[in-house]
């Protein structure tokens, strides 16, 4: 499932749901890898660009490689964004 594609300039990849380690739902770019916390920080662009060693995405949160999965519409639900356009992947 994929919600809108990546507003930056130099991407085209699709925004998609991610759980992150200890269960945090998080949205992430599925080709550059930038990370917003909320829907709503997509519109302001208030993303991180994680990255090695410790992928930190803040508040002791990381994506690092092994220890996040793609979300499911029950992972969306229970973060409470259900209700937002979610699409099928291609």
């Amino acid at each position: 499932m994929w919600l809108v594609e990546c507003p930056s300039f130099w991407d085209q990849g699709l925004i998609r749901p991610l759980v992150v380690e200890g269960g945090k739902v998080v949205l992430m770019c599925d080709s550059c890898a930038a990370v917003w916390h909320t829907p709503a920080d997509i519109e302001e662009f208030e993303h991180v660009e994680p990255c090695e060693p410790d992928w930190s995405i803040g508040a002791g949160a990381h994506v690092r490689p092994g220890t996040v999965r793609w979300a499911e519409p029950e992972d969306v639900s229970s973060a409470g964004w259900g209700s937002l356009a979610w699409r099928e992947l291609p």
